[in-house]
């Protein structure tokens, strides 16, 4: 027998034992579900060093790959299709969104398979760092789209905006505005977060379902999410900056029960997702990498637009810093709707680090826009800094720690 005649004999011994699956999702659910699972194994491989030659086995790998995907995908539709016009009654909303443990096992299986070709269809995303400010800006998005994101360091959740070009959009989700689930999915596990000196913490384990505003979090035994107070931390502030777009959140079994949360019980009631509108004060975080992020101190949110105020002088840990400078005093009020924000004595912008002023400023509008309102800065020696005209209220930023993705 030829070497091609044992491939093809191969090629049909797969195809004879792949499953019989029967799932009830559409077939756009079921491609991100393995797409997903992919991805996270495909960022787990780049942790380990194994040099392992596939230049022999890549042609008939890719051709396995790519029919074992083809056939799942269709498999998927067509048993839905024979499913739905066979059967009268709807099954139960939960038997619906959620696969047994062996259709579980057998996707598990086919993204092991199709790992490779998925690794050269999806390379990593390319992210840089804005440079006149560091918030994103309604101005500064150019018709793109604001991808949240959480980059996580010492048990810490740093927020940051990735503006994704138009033209980008465009390709990825042709004729549909993108929710941030959708945008989750289609561009975490892309994102090198060892590569921006953090650590790799995306895609989250399991799964998420949209039921309209509220979320789904179907999550394996193993999670690890409530290990301490502070993985449960960094879990629920990362939800709270990715998902803005969402007002609740769930975990769940990935059987659609009740999650047993080590420390807190079983939960049975949905978190709220404040997202923008957390009623943070945001501090400097010196992260590793040698940069500075604004961040909420672990989230901690205030009674009031004044005590954030107040609460942003004093970080209260060794975690962050003061975005105000040393014997600065102001004193914040409320005219018109628009806080404001009024130095004791004339503060020279000049005299402070670019980098400092302007994250001075942005940290303010951040505060603010948290709250839902506008900030005005007044007693400033200058009435331009930068980009920010001193006599009007500061713009409203869209997000913290501003990034571009590449568009190649």
């Amino acid at each position: 027998m030829s070497e091609i005649e044992k491939e093809e004999e191969t090629v049909d011994e797969l195809l004879k034992n792949m499953p019989k699956l029967t799932d009830h999702r559409s077939k756009e659910e079921v491609y991100n579900r393995v797409k997903i699972e992919i991805e996270a194994q495909v960022k787990e491989e780049k942790r380990k060093t194994i040099a392992v030659s596939f230049s022999k086995w890549m042609p008939f790998i890719v051709s396995v790959a790519a029919i074992l995907l083809l056939t799942f995908l269709v498999s998927s539709y067509t048993n839905q299709e024979e499913t739905s016009m066979s059967t009268d009654t709807a099954e139960p909303t939960e038997s619906l969104n959620t696969m047994d443990a062996k259709e579980e096992s057998a996707a598990a299986g086919q993204a092991n398979e199709i790992t490779i070709m998925t690794k050269m269809l999806d390379p990593t995303i390319e992210l840089i760092p804005l440079h006149k400010t560091t918030s994103v800006y309604e101005e500064s998005v150019n018709g793109g789209t604001v991808f949240h994101f959480s980059l996580i360091e010492n048990a810490l959740s740093v927020p940051i905006s990735i503006i994704i070009p138009k033209e980008r959009i465009e390709a990825d989700f042709v004729g549909v505005t993108p929710t941030s689930l959708q945008l989750y999915e289609r561009y975490a596990s892309q994102i090198d977060e060892e590569a921006l000196g953090f650590m790799e913490y995306h895609p989250y384990k399991g799964h998420f379902i949209a039921q309209e505003k509220q979320l789904k979090h179907y999550l394996p035994k193993d999670h690890g999410y409530d290990r301490a107070s502070g993985t449960t931390t960094t879990y629920g502030q990362s939800l709270n900056e990715i998902f803005t777009d969402f007002d609740t959140i769930i975990s769940v079994n990935e059987d659609g029960t009740p999650l047993e949360w080590d420390q807190a019980g079983t939960l049975t009631e949905p978190r709220k997702l404040p997202g923008r509108l957390g009623h943070y004060n945001y501090y400097i975080y010196h992260a590793n990498n040698g940069e500075d992020y604004l961040s909420p101190s672990f989230g901690n949110s205030n009674d009031s637009i004044s005590e954030a105020f107040t609460a942003m002088k004093d970080a209260g840990n060794d975690l962050y810093t003061s975005v105000i400078p040393p014997n600065v005093t102001y004193i914040s009020t409320e005219q018109n709707g628009v806080a404001v924000i009024r130095f004791d004595e004339p503060l020279d912008l000049e005299a402070l680090d670019p980098s400092a002023a302007t994250r001075l400023l942005e940290a303010f509008a951040l505060t603010a826009a948290s709250f839902g309102k506008e900030v005005k800065v007044e007693n400033v020696v200058q009435q331009q800094w930068e980009e920010f005209d001193l006599t009007l209220p500061l713009r409203i930023p869209l997000g913290p720690n501003g990034f571009i993705m590449s568009n190649d």
